[in-house]
């Protein structure tokens, strides 16, 4: 099995022979990240070329930080490196902000340098590889455990990084979200990229992006009212007829109808008007609908043992089974609806 790399303890150990032999001194937390990250290029072979954006490319021996490398710090830090894998330039840059620490990462091109007023001296064009991390310094390193003097100090490294487990942590965000962006499919033995989750294999382990909710909540269905019959044609000249017609609800001497219509839809409101729902014929319930006079009072709405009449007349109206609409006479009256409301306070039954 292959030995990775990038192992905590590894890096550790390499980070102090990248340190100037006349100056071992971790000032801050942040120089420890900045030195740890500059571990990290090393192992997977980046050349340091530079700690100053600016100034020429060189080649600097074994990678070993130059004096003044953190003389920016603990707000800024600057690292130039190129890899025999590629044709750019990669500049690092460590920043303090505020409690968090900010690493910005590019590829640059790098061209021939053409001396021109437009340009200047500086002529490298940048590529569209950016890569960028942030997190919260204090939690990948102790700013108790700083200043450290590598040569004299009493405690472990490790211990500035608060544990192992942190700096493997803090490796694996560097390398997926930093060196895979700058230089993706890097080889190096007993290196491996992080694995990205695939579309597919992020819906198939989130079963709700298969089945996203409503945006808004469906609403809720009303019951259905019984189903009616529509009305019979209507002669269209004769609307608000009876509302003149004095001999209302019918007339003994006038021919029967063209149109078949409701004889009692008038201005009388008689037990066979329309907005009872009577008289329109082939309700299997006859004249009383099932939820009510007029078919639309859902389920419940008169609570079980409710003082309530049911809406509308029907066999036993207001005026008794004598009503004479279109069914004839209903036989002798039964006193529905009943007066079941409440006497008025005070008064003696």
């Amino acid at each position: 099995m292959t030995t990775d790399i990038l192992d905590p303890s590894a890096l550790i150990s390499l980070l102090p022979t990248l340190l100037a032999t006349s100056y071992k001194v971790l000032s801050s937390p942040h120089d420890a990240v900045a030195a740890l990250l500059h571990s990290i290029f090393s192992t997977v072979a980046f050349r340091l070329t530079g700690i100053d954006e600016n100034s020429p490319s060189a080649t600097i021996e074994s990678n070993v930080l130059p004096n003044g490398w953190n003389k920016s710090g603990p707000g800024n830090y600057t690292f130039k490196y190129r890899h025999d894998q590629s044709s750019l330039e990669f500049v690092l840059k460590v920043s303090k902000l505020g409690g968090r620490t900010l690493i910005n990462a590019i590829a640059v091109e790098v061209c021939t340098q053409v001396y021109t007023a437009e340009m200047g001296a500086d002529s490298r064009a940048q590529s569209d590889k950016v890569a960028s991390l942030d997190f919260s310094t204090n939690d990948f390193v102790s700013p108790s455990f700083f200043p450290y003097d590598l040569e004299s100090g009493s405690q472990p490294l490790v211990h500035g990084f608060i544990s192992s487990n942190r700096v493997a942590d803090l490796t694996s965000q560097v390398k997926f979200k930093i060196l895979q962006k700058l230089i993706p499919g890097l080889r190096k033995e007993g290196y491996t990229e992080e694995e990205v989750a695939s579309p597919a294999n992020a819906e198939a382990s989130n079963p709700q992006a298969l089945n996203p909710p409503p945006a808004l909540p469906q609403p809720v269905v009303p019951p259905h009212a019984p189903f009616q019959p529509p009305l019979a044609p209507e002669n269209p000249l004769s609307i608000g007829r009876r509302d003149l017609d004095p001999f209302f609800p019918a007339n003994p001497f006038a021919p029967p109808p063209l149109f078949p219509g409701n004889g009692s839809d008038g201005m009388f409101l008689g037990p066979d008007h329309p907005i009872f729902g009577a008289g329109r014929g082939g309700s299997p319930f006859g004249d009383r609908r099932p939820w009510g006079g007029d078919g639309y009072l859902p389920p419940m709405g008169a609570p079980p043992g409710a003082r309530f009449d049911p809406i509308g007349p029907h066999s036993g109206g207001a005026f008794g089974n004598f009503g004479r609409g279109r069914g004839g006479w209903r036989g002798p009256p039964t006193g529905e609806p009943d007066n079941d409301e409440f006497m008025p306070p005070g008064s003696v039954c």
